[in-house]
């Protein structure tokens, strides 16, 4: 029992001093308790909070995050370095010792816990000094060991967790598995029959929880090595509901919220969910919703908010969740009201310049992507051609990079050095549109890391082909942190004969005949205008693939009698010099004028319009269809016909409704004249006479 006389022989300033301690002693344990039980706040808007300042558009890959008590954090970025970001977004770099830095884990000593992908290592990382230790692994060399530390093996592990007793759970990434380091640096197998395993987080009772990317689901694995399906049915959608009803696209990134929420973020549909565990006193049931997504790069409300392949992330104490946006580049932060970081960024901020594109890809020298480097190809496919049908009732959109011939079978080569970044780079294996998407290129109709009888290419020895019972490849992987070279072959040519190379990253895709030294190439052929139309902007019945060349647009019609607004439809395409004459490719730049009877520009006339410039492309909903009127089609079959809406406009990548407007012009005889231009500036005009009445 306390004696009080005690307490009154203390000095009387003493006693108020231990009376202070004591009671902030008590104020500090219940600050950390109310952080921890009231409620979380509703998340309501994304802003950027860091970026690669000495880029306008990073080029960098930031994927994994981690957060100290401090609010610091530290991101892992994959082009070797790891950063640590102050609160106030200000970053240094920690250390830049390692190959391709993957996930992060804080452990209990405040050391980071780093997944080498590229060096198929794990480390140890001072969060003070920066200084790297090597846990477990061979460097630089793949493999599947277990072992002591030193002897283990690893196939580009991406995910790492530590529990509270400092037990180190990785994943094995494509070894699909999950392995444990213990305090005695023995590597051991705790589970398996996953498929591209990548985030891990260890839940309060002691279990982990791992993102099963490829089998787009979230498991649980118990330490005697039990694997359950917590979340997801295996197909790879967005979906909301019930745990085991809803769906993921390629579940990648973890993060607790404080009060038991598991926030998710999916790179193949670039959508940030939160799953929140069900209470039985409330008779509330588990579920999983969608906070933000949607491919490109926005900042504004949640539902504005959009992402490019988000990896990482991390909850601070305010309820934050930071974003490894590694598609776009930067960390991104959604906020609840009345939270400051970072700022918001407008796409226009966000894009990297054909100009800069250009001059990085220079050093690797100019090539076709087929061999010999040098020898001139034909072009079958330029920028922003329509692809499928523009109607109401079917499917349109832009051809987002250049179609370049070669033979079935033939090998295609990259054009530029880059590192692989994505868990699953390779799409659609065995389809028609293969593809391997690297940060800068992308090549399609690739039958990738094999041979036309799809045997292993040796040019790409990391790819992983995957065969099912019968002896076919299903699936193809090549490992996050894999380097290609410039010159390398990256797979063969399907039946469709060409390779689609796509320029610049994911949703900002640029031309590529701006962005690339190709050798030899040349144009000197104008395009060609076949027919200009004038439509009511109210008529809806326009149909370029159906509507007979008439009185409107015949070579030398009568004048057309029309008033109010108009649009005006352009049919025209180009060719190139050494293509097939049958080849059609598409335009670069469109626009129009309106000239007096006599040939005198009208007001805000003085020069052509130009409306349309195809150096980026708009990827809103629709977009296709404002840029082509509705019976404008193109493929791999049929008929190709470009008919340009050339009073809509097209700038910078975004579309928008126009009209020409003849309301105030006097009633009488004008000239409209349309110019239709190639990437290479020939030039095409051609004049419609057209008679004004009221």
């Amino acid at each position: 029992m306390f004696n009080w006389s005690r307490l009154a022989k203390i000095p009387l300033w003493w006693r108020f001093v231990i009376f202070s301690a004591l009671a902030l002693v008590v104020f500090w344990g219940a600050w950390r308790w109310w952080l921890r039980v009231r409620p979380a706040r509703v998340l309501t808007h994304a802003v950027t909070f860091v970026r690669d300042a000495r880029e306008p558009r990073a080029l960098s890959d930031p994927f994994g995050l981690a957060i100290d008590d401090d609010g610091t954090l530290f991101v892992s970025d994959g082009l070797g370095e790891l950063k640590r970001v102050a609160p106030d977004g200000t970053s240094q770099t920690l250390t830049k010792a390692l190959h391709t830095p993957s996930f992060i884990a804080l452990a209990a000593d405040h050391k980071l816990i780093v997944a080498d992908s590229g060096a198929h290592t794990i480390h140890r990382v001072d969060r003070i000094t920066g200084a790297v230790e090597l846990l477990a692994g061979t460097p630089n060399q793949s493999g599947r060991r277990d072992d002591a530390a030193a002897q283990a093996q690893f196939n580009a592990p991406v995910g790492v967790a530590v529990n509270d007793a400092g037990l180190i759970f990785i994943a094995d990434t494509y070894n699909d598995r999950i392995c444990t380091l213990d305090a005695n640096g023995q590597i051991k197998t705790l589970a398996t029959g996953f498929h591209t395993p990548s985030g891990l987080v260890v839940a309060a009772d002691s279990s982990l929880l791992v993102a099963d990317t490829g089998h787009h689901r979230l498991c649980r694995v118990t330490m005697d090595g039990t694997v359950t399906t917590l979340a997801g049915t295996g197909e790879a959608a967005v979906r909301d509901g019930k745990l085991l009803e809803a769906a993921f696209d390629q579940p990648t990134g973890l993060a607790w919220r404080r009060d038991g929420a598991l926030a998710i973020a999916e790179a193949g549909s670039a959508t940030i969910r939160l799953l929140q565990f069900g209470n039985a006193k409330q008779s509330i049931e588990a579920s999983v919703t969608t906070l933000a997504g949607g491919f490109g790069w926005r900042d504004g409300t949640l539902n504005e908010a959009r992402f490019q392949y988000p990896t990482g992330l991390a909850f601070n104490a305010e309820d934050v969740l930071f974003v490894a946006d590694s598609g776009n580049g930067a960390v991104r932060a959604l906020l609840p009201d009345g939270v400051t970081y970072g700022q918001a960024v407008q796409p226009d901020e966000a894009r990297i310049p054909s100009e800069k594109l250009r001059a990085t890809v220079q050093s690797a020298g100019a090539r076709w992507p087929f061999f010999p480097f040098e020898a001139r190809r034909e072009i079958a496919g330029t920028f922003g051609e329509i692809r499928g049908v523009s109607s109401p009732n079917e499917d349109a959109w832009f051809h987002n990079g250049l179609d370049i011939p070669g033979a079935y079978g033939e090998t295609v080569y990259a054009m530029y050095g880059e590192r692989i970044t994505r868990l699953l780079a390779v799409e659609g294996t065995g389809e028609t549109r293969e593809r391997l998407r690297l940060p800068l290129f992308g090549y399609i109709h690739v039958r990738i890391g094999r041979d036309q009888n799809d045997q292993p290419l040796p040019s790409l020895p990391s790819a992983q082909l995957l065969r099912d019972g019968e002896g076919k490849v299903a699936e193809v992987r090549v490992p996050r942190g894999t380097h290609i070279r410039a010159g390398q072959g990256v797979g063969t040519l399907n039946r469709l004969n060409h390779v689609h190379l796509i320029a610049g990253p994911a949703s900002s895709e640029i031309n590529a005949l701006a962005a690339l030294p190709l050798p030899g190439i040349s144009d000197k052929i104008a395009p060609v205008i076949e027919s200009v139309a004038l439509v009511s902007a109210d008529d809806a019945t326009f149909d370029a693939g159906q509507k007979p060349v008439n009185a409107k647009n015949a070579k030398t019609p009568a004048p057309v009698m029309m008033q109010g607004r108009q649009r005006i439809i352009v049919t025209a395409y180009d060719q190139a010099d050494g293509n097939a004459s049958y080849r059609r490719l598409g335009l670069y730049r469109l626009g129009y004028q309106i000239l007096r009877k006599d040939g005198s520009p009208i007001a805000g006339f003085a020069q052509p319009r130009t409306t349309m410039t195809f150096d980026r492309l708009p990827h809103t909903p629709d977009a296709a269809r404002r840029v082509y009127a509705t019976g404008s089609q193109s493929g791999y079959t049929g008929q190709t016909i470009f008919a340009y809406q050339v009073t809509n406009e097209l700038r910078d990548g975004v579309v928008s409704e126009g009209w020409w407007d003849t309301t105030s012009l006097a009633a009488g005889e004008y000239v409209v004249r349309v110019f239709a231009e190639d990437f290479f500036r020939n030039q095409a005009t051609r004049d419609l006479a057209v008679t004004v009445v009221r």
